[in-house]
């Protein structure tokens, strides 16, 4: 009986263990101003990017990106992301998680989206 309930208890440990290396970026600290975003936490399973896209007129659509910050794997916090161009205040972006594609440490264009099992690691945020 003790070795099963060892083995269960293994078990929900590496659950929990793969779980938080799930790539993710939490709502909670995420702020935009017309010339930044902070990011409060992101989780990414490989080295990669935040990256800023400007929104269609739903605010749903990513767009051009216009700001980008490097993230390490793992648990980052605190990320700011200087924007390139102003952001209007009451505008939509999206925070995108891009991983790095080609291990030269230069967001471009083989620095593909994160993916979970709903789509792009990604959220939405409200210039204030």
């Amino acid at each position: 009986m003790i070795r099963h309930g060892a083995a269960l208890a293994a078990a929900l440990t590496l659950g929990a263990l793969t779980a938080q290396a799930a790539s993710m970026i939490s709502p909670d600290g995420l702020k935009a101003s017309e010339s930044a975003v902070t990011v409060g936490a992101v989780t990414a399973e490989k080295d990669g990017y935040l990256v800023v896209h400007a929104t269609d007129f739903t605010g749903t659509i990513p767009g051009t990106v216009i700001g980008h910050a490097p993230v390490k794997a793992g648990e980052n916090t605190g990320v700011a992301i200087t924007l390139e161009r102003k952001a209007k205040a009451g505008s939509k972006l999206i925070v995108m998680l891009h991983e790095e594609g080609n291990n030269d440490t230069i967001f471009d264009s083989a620095d593909k989206p994160a993916t979970s099992g709903r789509g792009p690691v990604q959220q939405i945020v409200t210039v204030e």
